[in-house]
């Protein structure tokens, strides 16, 4: 035995190990590797308490056999085996477009150094449930706690893999789309246009005429390179009280989408659009901008 699955049903651990295998071949699938022989052959699913023959209670602490000590470490690891599993209900939906990512030149890294620290932290996780079983068995606060040092360390690296991922991605889509875009059928020096400018996977959208700016958009790339995130309009009923384009004079934060697409004039010559859409009752599309 390599590897463990609990919990709480039947039902529910023929669905958690279904997970697992489910993983094991789509990872093997996705990145074109050999299926994972640990995986092969599950055995069947036990019920420890479906039928108990007798009453079940624990030692009291102070008494022979006492294990506080291993019970609260014990407690404190299932919570940190707990973070991980969430970390990963999170991450494993992103695993076909993870995939897609690992063949775009730019964030392949990234996008498979991601997917192997899914995979590594899906092997943790079984492994860390048998380990809390055996410390359990054994009243072993030292096995308990070398669960939490194990998956907290795992946990971490998720976040830190796919933030790398994020930023990769963000990178690439700014290398295409950020800059300054032109309000369409506006001329002069003093020409109004919304600089879009890109930090990682952070967005912002500023309107800028002359002199004056005004941050119009704030949002995040998506691993498919959509960006979304809010935008300061004016509310659709009530009054504003000042001039200031801020949450003091009125102003309020909606969800917004910034896009970008090709135009294409009636000379052939290709433009590049910027939309920013907004949402009140319904979505709203912002000044056109180009480039």
């Amino acid at each position: 035995m390599w590897g463990y699955v609990s919990a709480a049903s039947y039902d529910e651990v023929i669905r958690e190990r279904e997970r697992q295998l489910g993983f094991a071949r789509q990872y093997a699938r996705f990145f074109e590797q050999p299926f994972d022989e640990r995986y092969a052959d599950p055995s069947d699913a036990i019920c420890d308490t479906c039928k108990p023959d007798k009453p079940v209670g624990r030692w009291g602490e102070g008494q022979k056999f006492g294990d506080s000590t291993a019970r609260n470490a014990i407690d404190a690891a299932k919570g940190d085996v707990g973070a991980l599993d969430k970390a990963l209900a999170e991450h494993l939906p992103r695993l076909r477009e993870i995939a897609g990512l690992a063949r775009e030149v730019g964030v392949d890294k990234a996008a498979k150094a991601h997917a192997n620290q899914i995979r590594q932290g899906m092997l943790d996780l079984a492994k860390a449930r048998l380990a809390l079983d055996n410390a359990s068995i054994f009243r072993s606060a030292r096995a308990a706690k070398g669960v939490s040092k194990t998956v907290t360390s795992r946990t971490k690296e998720l976040a830190v893999s796919y933030a790398a991922l994020i930023h990769a991605v963000g990178k690439e889509v700014g290398k295409t789309h950020g800059g300054r875009f032109q309000e369409d059928n506006t001329q002069g020096p003093q020409r109004p246009f919304l600089d879009v400018v890109f930090e990682g996977s952070k967005v912002t959208g500023t309107y800028v005429v002359g002199a004056a700016r005004s941050t119009w958009f704030t949002g995040e790339v998506a691993l498919d390179g959509a960006i979304t995130g809010r935008s300061l309009v004016a509310p659709e009923n009530g009054q504003l009280t000042c001039q200031d384009h801020s949450e003091a004079c009125g102003f309020v934060y909606v969800p917004a989408v910034l896009r970008f697409s090709e135009r294409k004039a009636p000379d052939q010559k290709v433009s590049e659009a910027a939309e920013l859409w907004f949402q009140q009752s319904k979505w709203v599309l912002a000044k056109p901008f180009s480039r």
